[in-house]
């Protein structure tokens, strides 16, 4: 089977038929979007799916306007196959990703393929309500409402928890519950599809990034917070309330320094940007030089976490832990630099391949947000 397709899952869904049948429509569509067209036959070798299942799905997906048939191609003899594509034309999905400071919008069409992006700072205060459904009304105006999938809104979790202490740095309070994407729903009348940063990265460097060939790997996603995105088999994994991957709070040293989530010692007191400037003042007003002071909060940073990708790559055997988010990049060289020799592990025969560096920088989850639309319309209803 190719590269960055997905196997069939032993067991899965052993509850519920209709989402074995929205993985494979996710499978297919996965093949057609590394393929560009394929066959109904060449769908069915790449899938493992039987040939009368690519059938239905197919008719499933055409019906719908989600892929069409792209004619017969070429054949010296015989009936030339009919080739079948996504129908890119036939509609977008909007994303956007935002924290306290900042916001990436990125509209895509059904392939996947970037149409615009917009970026900007975030309103300082005010309706957060009134600020999502204007930018999407903005993008709608011009690319037609009628013709939107729907808005994947992302931002720093986690949802619908209470840390005794602060807000999650660089989290927006009012966006860290689910009932936002109900009321950006109803204010913008599109569907909203509410999903943290670090998982919607990861989405996004599988269908655009670093891990288009993989299936099985761990996000890393640094910003104001520290996150984690799980995939799976080539499928997020969110956990029971969908807050799975909070990688920051992994605590590195019970002793250590106390997080605003109740313990001690948890990874983002460490190597979260916020950390990195609490940590650099500190040694500013003690006194010491900057550039002295910012290469030791590179070691301990880079420390701290090597600890925690030692309990991932334990924990998960992934193919490959891809380092990204929202900081500088230049910053995430010097961390991936210190990285090179990671602690022994399940995984330390693959070497300095066990780790990458996202090319996508900070876009990497607004790629992601608008894909979620694409992904919940082109995987659900009856096959």
């Amino acid at each position: 089977m190719p590269d960055g397709i997905p196997s069939p899952r032993p067991g899965f869904s052993a509850n519920s038929a209709s989402r074995v049948r929205h993985h494979n429509r996710r499978v297919l569509l996965h093949a057609l979007r590394l393929e560009g067209s394929l066959s109904r036959a060449e769908l069915a070798r790449a899938t493992g799916l039987t040939p009368q299942a690519i059938a239905n799905i197919v008719d499933d997906l055409i019906g719908a306007g989600l892929v069409r048939e792209a004619g017969r191609r070429k054949a010296k003899r015989g009936q030339p196959p009919i080739e079948i594509e996504i129908a890119k034309d036939g509609g977008y999905a909007l994303g956007i990703r935002i924290d306290s400071s900042h916001f990436h919008a990125a509209a895509a069409d059904l392939g996947g393929d970037i149409i615009e992006t917009r970026e900007g700072p975030a309103p300082a205060q005010g309706d957060w309500l009134d600020f999502l459904s204007a930018l999407y009304a903005d993008f709608a105006g011009r690319f037609g409402a009628e013709r939107c999938l729907g808005l994947g809104l992302v931002t720093p979790g986690p949802f619908d928890v209470t840390w005794p202490g602060v807000p999650t740095p660089g989290a927006v309070p009012a966006l860290q519950s689910r009932a936002i994407a109900e009321a950006l729903a109803d204010k913008t009348g599109t569907d909203v599809l509410l999903e943290n940063d670090a998982t919607a990265a990861a989405l996004g460097e599988k269908l655009y990034g670093e891990a288009l060939s993989l299936n099985d790997f761990f996000y890393v996603f640094i910003g104001e917070g520290v996150g984690g995105g799980i995939v799976i088999r080539g499928e997020p994994y969110r956990g029971n309330r969908g807050n799975a991957g909070e990688f920051g709070h992994a605590v590195i040293d019970p002793n250590g320094p106390s997080c605003y989530c109740g313990n001690r010692g948890c990874l983002g007191e460490y190597l979260s940007l916020s950390a990195m400037r609490r940590d650099l003042a500190l040694a500013e007003a003690q006194g010491k030089d900057a550039t002295a002071a910012r290469d030791a909060w590179i070691r301990r940073a880079a420390e701290a976490l090597s600890i925690g990708l030692t309990t991932i790559e334990n924990l998960f055997d992934p193919e490959r832990i891809i380092l990204g988010g929202a900081a500088p990049v230049a910053l995430l060289e010097e961390l991936a630099r210190h990285l090179r020799l990671l602690r022994p592990s399940v995984r330390q025969d693959f070497g300095d391949d066990r780790l990458r560096l996202s090319q996508l920088g900070e876009r990497s989850a607004a790629l992601g947000a608008s894909a979620l639309p694409i992904l919940a319309a082109t995987t659900s209803g009856p096959a």
